[in-house]
C-alpha cells in the first residue's frame, strides 16, 4: 500500500459513521504560543487544555496526521526506523470512547484495513506502578484477547505507562502494538526488547488518572485516550522493505541523489517496487547478508545516502513553517541538518570523484532543486506550504554555499590534526582542536564527533566541555571590567551599525568599507562594515592578521575586541 493511500484509508476509517472522528488541522513545526519547546513534538501538545475537560470547538472525537520533529533522533538517523522530521498517525477520544473502542479499532485497523495477519499483531500492556501501587491492566489484556490477540502475544511491561507530562497532569497505562517481521530472520525473542523482528508501530495511552502535587492519584471523571502511529513505520510494514528508507516516500529522494553524485544506493534491490519480485527466500538471504556484512564501506554509504535523504527532507519541511538558519535554538537545529546534509553529499561526490565515475562539476545546487520537486510531489497534495514554493529550496542552497566557502579549510586542519595524531599512535583528538573548530570557525562539534568516529578515533569530548565552561566563566568574571571599559568606548561608536561577521564563510576581506578611524590610549583602531576577523571572547585572544587597504596601507591587525556587535580592529 503505497502511502498516499494509507492516508485515504486513515481518513475513510476515522470518518466512517461508526467511528465518527473529525479530522483536525495540522499544527505547524514551529509551536504556537508554546516557549517551551522548540518544535512540534506529538499533537499533544496542541491538546493539553483539552486533556483536562475544556470542551473542543471540534468535539470529542478527533484524528488527523501530523509532521513532528524530535532533534534527539539526529545522531541515531540512517538506522530502520529513526528519522528527524516524521509523520504520526493520531486519533483521541476527550472523555468519549475508551479502552475498548480503542484497542478493538486499533486492532480492526492493521487486520481489516491493512491485511496484517492477526498471528503477526503482538502487544505489550501496563504491568504495575510503584506510586500508584496499580497491577496489571487486566481489562486491557481481556480486550485484546476478545480482539484475537491471545496471551502468548501479549507482555506486560513496567514502562507501559504514560506521562504526566510534568510533575502533575493527567497519566495513564498504555497499550502498545507490535508486528512480527521475517519469523525466519530473527530468532525468537520472548522479551520484545531491541529485536528487530519485532516493530513498534501503534501506541494508545489511556489517561485514566491524574496525579496530584502530593504525588497521590485520582481516577479522572473524563477518561481521554491519545494514540499515535508512525506513518513511516507502517509503509514500511506494508511495503515489506526491510527500513523506512526503501518506501515510497524516500525512493525518490535517494534516486535524486544516486543521479547527481553518479553511486548507486547499496540496498537499491530492496525499493518497494524492487522487492515485489523477489522470492521471500531469497528476500531474507539478502537481507540476512546484507545486515550480518563487515564491508564498512557499503554500511557508511547507506549511512550517507539516509543522512542526506533525512535532512534535507527534514530542512525543506523545517523552512516551509518559518525556520530559517542561525547560531541559535530552532535556526542552529536546521544549520546543522543542512550542513550535515552537505558534508556527507561532499563526500559521496568526492568518493565517486576518486573512482573517476563523477561527470561534470559538484553540481549540489541543482541536487537540492530536484529533491525539492520530488519532496513536493510526493507531499504537495497534503501539505500545502510545501508547492510551488522553490525558496525553499533557496535557502538551503544558501547555507550549503556558506559551508562550502569553508569546509575545505576546516577538513584541511582536522585532516593534518589526524595525520599527527596517527603518526603519534595516538588514538584522541584534542579538545584544542575540537574547541577551534567549534569556536573559531563554527564547525559544528557534532560533525567533528562523526569525522573522528569515521576515522576510529575518539575525542577529548570531557576536556571540551569544560574548556567551554571555562571559557563561559571567565566571560562572566570579566563582565565588569569589560563595563568599565565600555564607558570609555561608547562615545566613539554613537551611529556605528553593528559589524557583519563573515569569519564563517571566508577568511578574506574584499572591498572593506571602512566606517571609522580613531585613537585611544595610545590605540589605534579601525572599524570596517564587515570582518572575517575573530573578536576576543571568554578569555580566547583575537586574531592576528595582516590587511591591505585599496590605497595600499598595510595594516598588522594585533587584535580585535567586540562591543554592542561593533568590531574594533587595534593595528599596529
Amino acid at each position: 500500500m503505497l502511502s498516499e493511500n494509507i492516508r485515504k484509508e486513515w481518513k475513510k476509517f476515522w470518518e466512517d459513521k461508526a467511528r465518527n472522528h473529525k479530522e483536525l488541522k495540522p499544527a505547524p513545526l514551529v509551536p504556537q504560543g508554546d516557549k517551551t519547546s522548540l518544535f512540534t513534538v506529538a499533537w499533544m501538545q496542541q491538546l493539553v487544555p483539552y486533556l483536562s475537560w475544556k470542551p473542543h470547538e471540534d468535539g470529542k472525537r478527533l484524528y488527523n496526521i501530523q509532521k513532528c520533529v524530535r532533534t534527539p533522533d539526529i545522531d541515531e538517523i540512517w538506522d530502520e526506523r529513526h528519522l528527524t522530521m516524521f509523520e504520526m498517525m493520531w486519533n483521541w477520544s476527550l472523555g468519549d470512547y475508551f479502552k475498548k473502542e480503542s484497542i478493538t479499532w486499533s486492532v480492526e485497523f492493521l487486520n481489516k484495513v491493512c491485511n496484517i495477519p492477526l498471528e503477526k499483531i503482538w502487544a505489550t500492556i501496563f504491568w504495575w506502578n510503584k506510586e500508584l501501587w496499580l497491577w496489571e491492566d487486566i481489562e486491557a489484556r481481556k480486550i485484546l484477547n476478545e480482539c484475537w490477540i491471545p496471551d502468548e502475544r501479549i507482555r506486560a511491561m513496567e514502562e507501559n505507562w504514560w506521562g504526566p507530562a510534568g510533575e502533575v497532569g493527567p497519566c495513564g497505562p498504555d497499550c502498545e502494538f507490535y508486528v512480527d517481521r521475517w519469523e525466519e530472520f530473527w530468532p525468537a525473542d520472548w522479551l520484545m526488547d531491541d529485536n528487530d523482528r519485532y516493530t513498534e508501530i501503534w501506541n494508545n495511552v489511556f489517561m485514566q488518572y491524574y496525579k496530584n502535587d502530593d504525588k497521590s492519584f485520582t481516577e479522572l471523571p473524563a477518561q481521554n485516550v491519545d494514540t499515535g502511529m508512525g506513518l513511516e513505520r507502517l509503509a514500511m510494514i506494508l511495503q515489506n522493505t526491510p527500513t523506512i528508507f526503501e518506501t515510497d516516500l524516500f525512493v525518490p529522494i535517494i534516486e535524486v541523489i544516486e543521479k547527481n553524485v553518479w553511486i548507486e544506493y547499496p540496498w537499491r534491490k530492496f525499493f518497494y517496487y524492487n522487492i515485489k519480485n523477489l522470492d521471500k527466500n531469497e528476500l531474507t538471504r539478502e537481507i540476512k547478508t546484507l545486515l550480518n556484512s563487515s564491508e564498512n564501506s557499503s554500511n557508511l554509504l547507506l549511512k550517507r545516502f539516509r543522512i542526506i535523504t533525512d535532512h534535507i527532507r527534514g530542512s525543506l519541511f523545517l523552512i516551509s513553517d518559518g525556520v530559517i538558519p542561525s547560531n541559535e535554538g530552532r535556526g542552529y537545529v536546521l544549520r546543522r541538518l543542512i550542513r550535515r546534509a552537505f558534508y556527507n553529499l561532499y563526500l559521496l561526490w568526492k568518493r565517486s570523484e576518486e573512482k573517476k565515475k563523477v561527470k561534470g562539476e559538484f553540481d549540489y545546487k541543482s541536487l537540492v532543486k530536484e529533491i525539492y520537486k520530488a519532496v513536493e510531489e510526493k507531499y504537495g497534495p497534503f501539505r500545502t506550504n510545501l508547492k510551488n514554493n522553490e525558496n525553499l529550496a533557496n535557502t538551503i542552497i544558501q547555507e550549503m554555499e556558506k559551508f562550502e566557502k569553508t569546509i575545505q579549510k576546516w577538513l584541511k586542519l582536522i585532516e593534518e590534526e589526524i595525520k599527527n595524531i596517527k603518526k603519534e599512535w595516538n588514538n584522541k583528538i584534542s579538545w584544542e582542536v575540537i574547541f577551534k573548530l567549534y569556536d573559531t570557525y563554527g564547525f559544528p562539534f557534532e560533525l567533528t564527533k562523526e569525522i573522528a568516529e569515521n576515522e576510529n578515533l575518539e575525542i577529548d569530548e570531557t576536556w571540551f566541555k569544560k574548556q567551554m565552561q571555562k571559557a563561559k566563566e571567565k566571560s562572566k568574571a570579566n563582565a565588569k571590567d569589560v563595563f568599565k571599559r565600555w564607558i570609555d568606548w561608547a562615545k566613539y561608536l554613537e551611529w556605528i551599525q553593528p559589524t557583519e561577521f563573515i569569519g564563517y564563510d571566508s577568511l578574506e576581506l574584499e572591498n572593506p568599507k571602512v566606517l571609522k578611524y580613531f585613537e585611544v590610549e595610545w590605540n589605534k583602531i579601525y572599524i570596517f562594515d564587515k570582518t572575517p576577523f575573530y573578536a576576543e571572547w571568554g578569555g580566547q585572544t583575537g586574531d592576528r592578521w595582516k590587511l591591505i587597504l585599496d590605497d595600499g596601507t598595510e595594516l598588522n591587525i594585533k587584535d580585535v575586541k567586540k562591543f554592542a556587535g561593533v568590531y574594533l580592529h587595534f593595528v599596529e
